[in-house]
């Protein structure tokens, strides 16, 4: 038998200290750092997709504030060829497409759009025409479509 005065030494049993938040457990670490990696890699690719689209951005701004004429002469679709030209160096200068002309740029234009049906011929042709049958209206939304289309 236990004598009577070693059991009053007996206390009830005590729960251990709380767990601190700090430090955490290691998958709170490889879960901060898996976070750090991709929220790095999402901003980077953001910065590399705005710089790659800002001549796009230029260009639409620029076709923005391109007058649109009741009447237009050769000077102003010679204009919106300029503007798919610098476009165009911007984004395809394997291509060479300031040296292209003619039926070969028109191919150029059809080959790197989304609507290849387009009359990218008549729009070419128009710098050279006194008239043209591409009505302005029409001629802007062909430039802005593959200028959008461009990446």
């Amino acid at each position: 038998m236990i004598p009577a005065d070693v059991l009053a030494q007996l206390a009830d049993i005590q729960p251990p200290p709380e767990a601190g938040w700090w430090p955490p457990a290691p998958g709170w670490w490889v879960l901060a750092a898996l976070t750090l990696v991709l929220v790095a890699a999402a901003v980077f690719a953001g910065w590399r997709r705005y710089r790659r689209t800002a001549p796009r951005r230029a260009a639409l701004k620029q076709l923005a504030r391109y007058p649109m004429p009741a009447s237009p002469d050769p000077d102003w679709y010679a204009g919106l060829n300029r503007l798919l030209k610098e476009t165009a160096l911007a984004y395809h200068p394997q291509d060479n497409p300031a040296g292209l002309s003619g039926q070969h740029w028109s191919r150029f234009l059809a080959r790197t759009s989304a609507n290849p049906d387009a009359p990218w011929e008549v729009l070419v042709q128009a710098s050279y025409r006194p008239h043209s049958d591409l009505p302005p209206a029409e001629a802007h939304k062909l430039v802005a479509g593959w200028i959008r289309r461009q990446s």
